[in-house]
């Protein structure tokens, strides 16, 4: 998933890009925009959306004093459901009217949750701004609620970069104070003096970063020891140099909060995000649009199958009326032409009598030899055989009945009838034999 941060802040505007995919992350370009009277927040916007591409998931991140938050007692476990309680439980606790605020929360140490909520108008504004300029943000959130996943830090440790201080513990984000831009050394101090005297158990150590990270570590008299935070050998390829990991490092944790579905969302209510519903409901009306043309081809298609079945069915049926017309010529039209020449087949195969009639006829046709010109007449009824035909001679006559006698268990030689070129015409009838097929 590729992602687009914009980090807002008083002076400067950084944007950065990272593609993000499980445990791998790839950098895809960052620029830094200063913000002043020549270039305000609408110019710098609108910078961004010219020279962005594709369509990558935008993160607006403004300053952590835009918010507030409190920790939280509630006998739940389900965000969802503790966000919509959120602001009844905080009704005449916060200086905002709840119908004011935009709320969310994320899982604090020891069972507890750290409430967050921003003026609802400050959110509202922002977004406009970014959305006439053509990148309308889909989330809406702070930096230092990603902090977490800044990385090489560890589960227990207090974050801080010059703009805000943040408490990290067992891996969750415990307490958060923005500070105010003005000397961010002894704000830092006081805060940890502050907490340290309020009974809070503090970290084991504080990690500074970004362009105040060498400032910060030289503060001295603090109640904890400083580190500043290092860029880890296996994001070599992320950030060039120490100057570039301590600019973008904030960008990245965002990111990374981001993909994991970790990060505070203060686009809520009627302040969601619905370009992506749309572009949703767009491309399912799309599908609908070509999954209804699809149906209308598959129902013309079948339509014109439909139609070829029936011409060929009525050709076959013309076929079979003028095959019928040729084997039975005399008899009247049938009321199922094909049943009645099955039936023939089946009647002339021998499937209902003892012989087939179509062995008979190649029985018949081997006996005769060369001596018999021809049987032109044969009728066989269960095993009476009848059969005319015409021979060269009465002597080839009675040589045809003799090779018959394997064939027949009786045989009947008819008359005998000369004709002038010399040839006879001659009847012969007689019964087949049983175990003849």
């Amino acid at each position: 998933m590729e992602y687009l941060i914009i980090q807002v802040e008083e002076e400067r505007v950084t944007a950065a890009r990272f593609e993000v995919s499980g445990r791998s992350a790839t950098s895809a370009g960052a620029a830094v925009f200063e913000r002043g009277a020549e270039q305000d927040l609408s110019a710098v916007a609108s910078r961004i959306a010219e020279a962005g591409s594709g369509a990558p998931r935008v993160v607006l991140c403004l300053a952590a004093s835009r918010f507030a938050q409190r920790s939280v007692e509630l006998p739940l476990t389900d965000l969802r459901k503790v966000r919509e309680i959120l602001p009844v439980h905080l009704q005449g606790e916060i200086a905002l009217p709840a119908e004011e605020a935009v709320f969310d929360v994320v899982p604090s140490a020891s069972g507890t949750y750290l409430a967050l909520w921003a003026k609802r108008s400050d959110i509202a504004q922002v977004v406009a701004t970014f959305r006439d300029a053509g990148i309308e943000p889909q989330v809406v959130s702070a930096a230092p609620f990603a902090w977490r996943f800044l990385p090489g830090i560890g589960e227990d440790c207090a974050v801080c970069d010059g703009t805000a201080l943040a408490v990290i513990t067992d891996g969750t984000l415990s307490y958060l104070r923005s500070f105010d831009g003005t000397e961010p050394d002894k704000q830092l101090a006081s805060t940890l003096v502050a907490l340290e005297l309020s009974g809070m158990p503090l970290p084991p150590r504080l990690v500074v970063f970004g362009v105040h990270a060498g400032s910060l570590a030289a503060v001295e008299g603090l109640p904890l020891p400083v580190e500043q935070l290092q860029a880890p050998m296996e994001l070599g390829h992320l950030f060039r140099n120490d100057e570039t990991f301590h600019q973008l490092a904030g960008p990245y944790a965002v990111a990374r909060a981001c993909h994991a579905g970790a990060l505070p969302d203060f686009r809520r209510g009627d302040l969601a995000w619905t370009a992506g519903d749309l572009k949703i409901r767009r491309k399912l009306l799309v599908t609908a649009s070509l999954a209804a043309v699809t149906i209308l081809l598959l129902f013309v298609y079948k339509g014109l199958q439909y139609q070829a079945l029936r011409t060929d069915l009525t050709s076959l049926n013309a076929s079979i009326n003028a095959i019928y017309r040729e084997i039975f010529p005399t008899r009247a039209k049938a009321v199922d032409e094909v049943a009645e020449i099955k039936g023939e087949i089946r009647r002339l195969s021998g499937v209902e009598t003892g012989s087939s009639f179509l062995n008979v006829l190649k029985r018949l046709a081997d006996a005769k030899g060369t001596t018999i010109n021809g049987l032109y007449e044969a009728e066989v009824e269960g095993n009476a055989v009848r059969m005319k035909g015409d021979a060269r001679s009465a002597q080839a006559v009675n040589e045809f009945k003799a090779a018959l006698t394997p064939l027949m268990a009786t045989i009947a030689l008819g008359e005998v009838k000369s004709r002038p070129d010399g040839t006879v015409t001659f009847s012969l009838s007689g019964t087949l034999k049983e175990v003849q097929k």
